[in-house]
């Protein structure tokens, strides 16, 4: 596993940059950035709907103070590209959860999908 450490996305294996950022990915898991949390302290917030979602409630979090980072799965295929968990450690969750659910959902995830018909592709 590897990860970004400017947007705290944790990528599998067969990404070799960061989608959001583009920068360059490092070896482990974004969890080692928070020292004060232990390694099994962390939990899984409710699925998100795509990996802007993902991005918007981790700013919203951090505005509260609560450690998260992004678990980004590839999926290998251009129509449904990557879903996005957010772990937080457990004795936060529940104020997580209350952030999460008051986050409207991103009406569109566009810019995450590569189209094969533009001039970019």
């Amino acid at each position: 596993m590897r990860y970004c450490p400017s947007t705290r996305i944790d990528y599998d294996d067969d990404v070799d940059e960061c989608v959001v950022g583009g920068g360059p990915l490092v070896e482990g898991s974004a969890r080692e950035m928070f020292d004060d949390v232990d390694d099994d302290a962390w939990v899984e917030l409710d699925p998100v709907s795509s990996l802007t979602h993902a991005t918007q409630l981790l700013d919203a979090l951090d505005e509260e103070g609560i450690p998260s980072y992004i678990e980004a799965i590839y999926s290998g295929d251009m129509n449904t590209g990557y879903t996005a968990n957010i772990l937080v450690p457990d004795d936060q969750f529940e104020d997580a959860l209350e952030i999460q659910q008051a986050l409207p959902a991103p009406a569109d995830d566009d810019e995450f999908f590569i189209d094969p018909d533009s001039e970019d592709f």
